[in-house]
């Protein structure tokens, strides 16, 4: 990118007119133009741009102290939407957003056990033509436990299912029309605890802690998910693994574990015979271990943990707590070990957030401009 070109200048200024509108609401062109030091001409023709294109709206008049009140302008929310689709163990979600990540229609379908990658593919093929054609959808984001090429579009090898060099992405954004990306579910979860829980750690490792466990590394821009085995550290002495391991984190903390353990019940009838054999509780002495682990590597100033089980409640959040207090190196032992604050739409919203960043606002790549 060159800063120097004119070109470049006004797509920055650009983004961070519509990134101010996002956090402030409704603002003058003349508070704009204070707020980001522009001058007033190049902020009206930004604003000009803007509602050309439908991101912004006009409407109303903002108060002043004194003289001829301003017209106020603020994003036009439903000027453009976008489609997150969580594509899950258990679930498939479809959430379509505006501007401000209101969601407007949700469409969830049970994922098979075992899907077949053409099978059910094309399944989510339909399911994004069926939002595309009933709504003018801007961009599309596929999240995943998967490690995913570098374009984005395809599939190379899914963490949980036998997955390998699946072109999704690609075949989404043929069959729609609509440009089409995939992501790393953990990415996606922390992209929206960034965006809808306003997260400003620098440096944090996220936890998701569900059917199955996986993580991201966040230091300032850089979210390192793909490469990430944290639920397969070796943490007890017994107990295969689905990944072929032998006492991996998964085979006491994962809900595939707790389930075969608590001999396949349901999901209530799990809970309460977790919490009365042990069960979860030994699951939060291995999970708080294995986060001293981690963050003796990391030395991550801050601990999230999302996805279905971290919604367990304090007592087990305290019992993660004291075991990382017990193994984690004395300077890390107060390391704040926190729920997502979206709790159970922690992974649903993630997919938006990435649509809403990638496609629109571009926030990520402000912030790494203002690191470097």
């Amino acid at each position: 990118m060159k800063f120097s070109d004119p070109a470049t200048a006004r797509t920055i200024n650009r983004l961070r007119v519509l990134n101010l509108l996002r956090q402030e609401g409704t603002m003058s062109r003349a508070d704009i133009s204070r707020s980001l030091e522009l001058n007033k001409p190049s902020t009206s023709e930004i604003v000009a741009s803007l509602i050309k294109e439908g991101f912004v709206e006009e409407g109303g008049k903002v108060n002043t102290t004194s003289g001829r009140r301003p017209t106020a302008v603020s994003l036009k929310s439903d000027g453009h939407l976008v489609l997150g689709v969580e594509l899950g163990s258990f679930t498939t979600s479809f959430l379509l957003s505006d501007l401000k990540g209101t969601i407007l229609r949700y469409e969830r379908l049970p994922t098979p056990p075992e899907p077949d990658a053409k099978a059910w593919g094309e399944q989510v093929i339909k399911t994004c033509m069926k939002f595309a054609a009933s709504a003018p959808v801007y961009g599309i984001v596929v999240a995943t436990a998967a490690a995913i090429t570098a374009e984005r579009k395809a599939i190379l090898r899914h963490e949980v299912w036998p997955w390998r060099n699946i072109p999704l992405g690609e075949a989404i954004e043929v069959h729609t029309k609509v440009p089409t990306i995939l992501v790393h579910n953990v990415e996606a979860m922390v992209m929206a605890e960034r965006t809808f829980a306003k997260e400003q750690s620098e440096t944090l490792l996220y936890v998701n802690w569900a059917h199955h466990i996986n993580a991201a590394w966040v230091n300032n821009t850089t979210v390192s998910s793909q490469r990430s085995r944290f639920g397969h550290l070796p943490i007890a002495q017994t107990g295969l693994c689905q990944c072929g391991g032998i006492g991996c984190l998964e085979t006491v903390s994962a809900g595939w574990a707790l389930k075969e353990k608590s001999q396949g019940h349901s999901a209530k009838q799990l809970a309460a015979l977790a919490k009365t054999d042990g069960l979860l509780a030994q699951a939060c002495t291995a999970m708080g271990t294995a986060l001293a682990w981690a963050a003796s590597i990391t030395g991550a100033e801050k601990i999230i943990l999302g996805g279905g089980i971290a919604n367990i409640g304090e007592p087990y959040l305290s019992m993660v707590k004291d075991a990382f207090a017990h193994h984690a190196h004395h300077e890390l032992a107060h390391t704040p070990i926190v729920q997502s604050a979206l709790k159970e739409q922690s992974s649903n919203l993630g997919s938006v957030a990435v649509a809403l960043d990638h496609w629109i606002f571009r926030s990520s790549v402000l912030q790494s401009l203002n690191e470097h």
